[in-house]
């Protein structure tokens, strides 16, 4: 069975990532590699973000949280994606990596989830989407927004308590929520679900069943 190439824009390992993606991809081996693997606090305090645009939230091996540059990362992301071959890679992070060269075996979570989310909201809905910093609220509205479509984007960390997210969530009346980050657990996903009453998408699911697919 091929085993699928998992790049994280952090260190390995990522136990909380394998254990979502394990729901979806079974036994297959996954074969996981970080951005920031083998370098020291020390290296990693260099890649501060230049702006809020230029900001990724992050895990260290240690399980300590980092605010990381996108733009550092994702030319160590294409330094290691030059050495992959022409077999699938998931990029384990749902940003956008408008810096790194279009590859056809890449997938990236925010493509898939966007085309989830068009394909499955309804017609002049009211989309929930959560993301981890409170900061990523306005340019992920903008992202996320459509002409027939309203949103609302509430923060919480992955591994956080998401009661007042979900709960902000409810009271706005959406139709649909969008798990916008790869941390994101299961026991979120039902904690919102269970609050919102509404069908939850998880970018680490949807994206695990396109590389199953393609994987065969």
């Amino acid at each position: 069975m091929e085993p699928l190439f998992v790049l994280t824009i952090g260190q390995t390992p990522r136990n909380d990532i394998e254990k979502e993606l394990r729901q979806v991809l079974g036994a297959r081996p996954i074969e996981m590699h970080g951005a920031l693997d083998g370098l020291s606090t020390e290296d990693i305090n260099q890649f501060s973000p230049e702006s809020a645009a230029d900001t990724f939230h992050t895990h260290l091996a240690n399980g300590a949280d980092v605010i990381i540059s996108k733009k550092a990362v994702t030319a160590r992301l294409e330094k290691i994606l030059a050495t992959t071959g022409s077999r699938p890679v998931l990029v384990a992070c749902t940003g956008k990596f408008s810096g790194l060269a279009k590859s056809h075996n890449v997938l990236f979570p925010s493509t898939i989830l966007e085309g989830v989310v068009d394909a499955v909201a309804p017609a002049n809905c009211t989309l929930g989407v959560l993301v981890p910093l409170v900061h990523q609220i306005e340019p992920l509205s903008q992202q996320w927004r459509r002409p027939d479509r309203e949103v609302v984007v509430a923060a919480v960390k992955p591994g956080e308590d998401a009661s007042q997210a979900a709960a902000a969530l409810a009271r706005a009346g959406v139709d649909l929520v969008v798990l916008d980050c790869f941390g994101y657990e299961t026991a979120l996903l039902s904690q919102v679900r269970k609050t919102t009453g509404v069908p939850v998408l998880s970018a680490v699911r949807c994206t695990a069943h396109v590389a199953s697919e393609l994987l065969g």
